[in-house]
């Protein structure tokens, strides 16, 4: 296991909704079992996520609604914790940054992606310790090490790890990610409150005065005042929802459908699509939507139909347009760019066809049709020749376009 010479920069990084004396205290008491160990906290980072890519919370699928309170409040606990710490650390701040790479993305952030943008933005002569619960080291199969890249968060990231009531950590677990090249450090004389945000949240919700969970020491007087203020509980009970959609978190199994088998591979390899429809007029979008919680990856469909929809909101070339037609290789590629562009995900899926029964050449039958996908690894067109009334072509290829990309996702490394 690698040691620790240099000066932290301590992250917490947070989804909680409202954050509670429990938090700060866990803070204040981290830095200082840290210092106990020679190991100087130089400043604290408060990370508030923006999105999670975890659907399996009501709340935590509300985070791009709350951000700005939970920053606010953020920002409240961080003057709790430097009053706490009297002098032990610098700086106590609290940083937008995950709201700054999800509007970049359009999708859920992650652990290991937000520390390689620390550690390229922090001064080297700092290490980066993220504080994290025991509950992702516990068990046989700790979840920790099904993380997102966390070979790579290891390799630039400490690992500050508290104990968590119920959850023993597996220490064989530890130490083989110690000789793995981890740096780790278990607070095991950490004493936590069980505290939960949400067991907060509901009796909030329920009537339960903010005054009476100061009193208990569950809130600080200065967060209470701010939920009061705000009328947060208001905002919650609106936001709040009993039963997530799951479908896409679920296993693949052979009897899913087209759709939820895009939404479910789409979820498992945090990608995003965005579409670009002429012919099937949102008839693909429709069908990628009838998936319970596919706002976690469809991004939207631009339905250009009209030569001027594909220049003007897709970005396709005019000069394309007159020298190969709307139903050309060229064009339909162009498109999918587009969509990309339009919705900055990752994949562009896109389709245009001669539906019938008019619009036939000599070399375009009714029945013509392209789709062309855009990825990271690259812009493929394909072409097809359908036959049928003009709502069977329509369906034909708004299928075939959906099993391009489901071929595309299984074969993605």
């Amino acid at each position: 296991m690698k040691t620790m010479n240099k000066e932290l920069i301590l992250i917490f990084g947070t989804s909680a909704d409202p954050l509670h004396r429990g938090h700060t205290q866990l803070v204040i008491d981290a830095v200082k079992a840290l210092h106990s160990r020679d190991l100087k906290v130089a400043r604290v980072m408060i990370l508030p996520v923006f999105r999670h890519h975890n659907i399996q919370e009501g709340v935590k699928r509300s985070l791009p609604l709350t951000f700005e309170h939970r920053f606010d409040i953020c920002q409240l606990a961080a003057e709790e914790i430097y009053q706490g710490l009297q002098g032990l650390v610098d700086q106590v701040e609290v940083s937008d940054l995950e709201r700054e790479l999800v509007s970049q993305n359009n999708r859920p952030n992650f652990t290991s992606e937000t520390m390689e943008v620390l550690r390229q933005r922090s001064d080297p002569s700092y290490d980066l310790g993220f504080l994290i619960g025991s509950d992702s080291f516990t068990g046989e199969n700790p979840s920790f090490g099904h993380w997102f890249h966390w070979q790579e968060l290891i390799k630039d990231t400490a690992l500050v790890i508290s104990p968590r009531q119920g959850f023993q950590p597996n220490l064989e677990y530890i130490a083989q990610l110690g000789k793995l090249g981890a740096r780790v450090v278990y607070l095991d004389e950490l004493k936590v409150t069980d505290i939960s945000s949400r067991e907060i949240r509901d009796r909030l919700e329920k009537g339960e005065k903010t005054l009476t969970l100061v009193e208990e020491g569950l809130l600080s007087p200065a967060i209470a005042a701010y939920i009061e203020e705000r009328d947060l509980v208001s905002i919650w009970k609106e936001i709040d929802v009993t039963v997530p959609a799951q479908t896409i978190k679920e296993k693949l199994m052979e009897n899913d459908d087209l759709e939820t088998r895009i939404g479910k591979l789409l979820f498992q390899k945090k990608l995003t699509v965005g579409l670009a429809e002429s012919c099937t007029g949102g008839l693909i979008g429709h069908l990628i939507t009838n998936v319970p919680g596919s706002s976690e990856y469809f991004m939207g469909s631009v339905v250009s139909y009209a030569y001027q929809a594909k220049v003007n909101l897709l970005g396709v070339s005019w000069d394309t347009l007159k020298t190969y037609g709307a139903v050309s290789s060229e064009t339909v590629l162009e498109m999918a760019r587009g969509a990309c562009k339009a919705f900055n995900s990752d994949i562009g899926l896109s389709v245009c066809c001669i539906a019938g029964p008019g619009g036939a050449t000599s070399t375009k039958p009714v029945g013509t049709s392209w789709c062309a996908l855009s990825t990271p690894e690259g812009d493929w067109s394909y072409s097809f020749l359908f036959e049928g009334s003009r709502v069977s072509i329509k369906e034909q290829l708004a299928k075939r376009a959906l099993e391009v990309l489901v071929n595309y996702l299984e074969s993605r490394a």
